[in-house]
């Protein structure tokens, strides 16, 4: 096992708890169907760690997603290593660019502090939100995505409370719990539509800051999505949020170039 390879514990949670190997993250193997975006990226170098029972149909389901094992261990061989007890917080997934690379921003300055994904899907950056300390309200169409995001925050130990509703259809819901919650931080990730804007605008608490993190026009070329309704022009977040106070405004680009926003700003 080399030190650049990511390991994955997909044995019981007792089990784990009685000796992983030092940086393992715990994904039970009954739970694996709804933990994938949990996983690193195809392609990852990984070390496993399994039950015999499990070994070859987990070989097989990880191989199928074209990662690379270097290496699977069992509780007996684990017995002949160094290992760790007790729980582990490491995590090997990557949420929101903008929340990994400047939490320093957002993270709320007190307790008890609210913010609301809008759009959550998998749920990754309600998780980075409820770790920095936030009550996170996650909104989300769809209730397969929103099971995923309660199990998700019961493994990591977050405040979450998870509300179904469509925005485009309902938008006089999220005001209303805009209203209830006086939230600290909206965050808007890889969704897009413009009459939120207006929403943020009129009913957003002073102080509150918004983290939009979407495509830009420019992303069209290289493929989806290409219909304007779902790109933002270039200048078009300043523009519209110039009154208030912009704390980050750059562009991050995906391995496949297309870019997108990763915009803060506060409303004053």
């Amino acid at each position: 096992m080399t030190n650049s390879s990511a390991i994955i514990d997909l044995r019981p949670l007792e089990q784990f708890l009685e000796g992983h190997l030092p940086n393992a993250v715990h994904i039970p193997f009954n739970q694996l169907d709804d933990l994938w975006h949990e996983v690193p990226p195809k392609g990852t170098v990984l070390s496993l760690c399994v039950e015999p029972s499990d070994q070859r149909k987990v070989l097989e389901l990880f191989l199928e997603r074209n990662f690379i094992i270097e290496d699977v261990f069992t509780s007996e061989s684990l017995s002949k290593l160094p290992v760790e007890t007790g729980p582990s917080h490491h995590r090997l997934w990557f949420g929101n660019p903008v929340v990994e690379e400047y939490a320093q921003l957002i993270t709320p300055d007190t307790k008890a502090t609210s913010a609301i994904d809008v759009g959550c899907g998998s749920g990754r950056d309600v998780i980075l939100l409820g770790l920095m300390g936030y009550d996170v309200f996650a909104i989300d169409y769809f209730d397969q995505a929103l099971e995923r995001v309660s199990h998700s925050a019961e493994r990591w130990d977050v405040n979450v409370s998870t509300v179904q509703m469509d925005c485009r259809k309902n938008p006089e819901k999220l005001i209303e719990l805009i209203q209830k919650e006086q939230p600290q931080l909206i965050m808007q990730s890889r969704f897009l539509h413009r009459p939120l804007f207006d929403i943020y605008q009129e009913h957003l608490p002073t102080g509150c800051k918004i983290v939009i993190h979407t495509f830009l026009e420019g992303a069209a070329k290289f493929g989806k999505p290409k219909k304007a309704d779902f790109l933002l022009k270039n200048d078009e977040l300043s523009e519209r949020f110039e009154d208030w106070s912009v704390l980050l405004n750059q562009v991050h680009h995906l391995e496949d170039g297309r870019p997108l926003s990763m915009f803060i700003a506060q409303k004053t």
